[in-house]
């Protein structure tokens, strides 16, 4: 299952046009290479993909109904998640990484 969605990840928009990553770039391969076990090699390709699932699970808890789950903790999470996406797409583009 995994080499099937490996084999048929779909393109980004913005990388065709504009001819560098967005900063969404690598997610994909980064939640292959996860659901494959390697975390390290996950983290290195796209940094943010830890606290975005940690983010999605505690939305996903809050929508079902744990109310313990407050707003400001989400918003917390998912202020880190935006900073590290960020930070990670600037290193990328001043290192020359995305440009192909």
């Amino acid at each position: 299952m995994l080499e099937w969605i490996e084999a048929h990840q779909l393109p980004c928009l913005f990388r065709t046009i504009v001819g560098i990553e967005c900063p969404g770039c690598g997610l994909q391969r980064a939640v292959i290479l996860l659901l494959k076990g390697d975390i390290l090699a996950s983290v290195k390709i796209w940094p943010a993909l830890i606290p975005l699932l940690a983010f999605l699970s505690l939305a996903f808890l809050r929508l079902v109904g744990l109310k313990k789950i407050g707003l400001d903790l989400l918003k917390i999470v998912g202020f880190i998640c935006l900073i590290i996406i960020l930070i990670s797409y600037l290193l990328k583009l001043n290192t020359g990484l995305c440009i192909r």
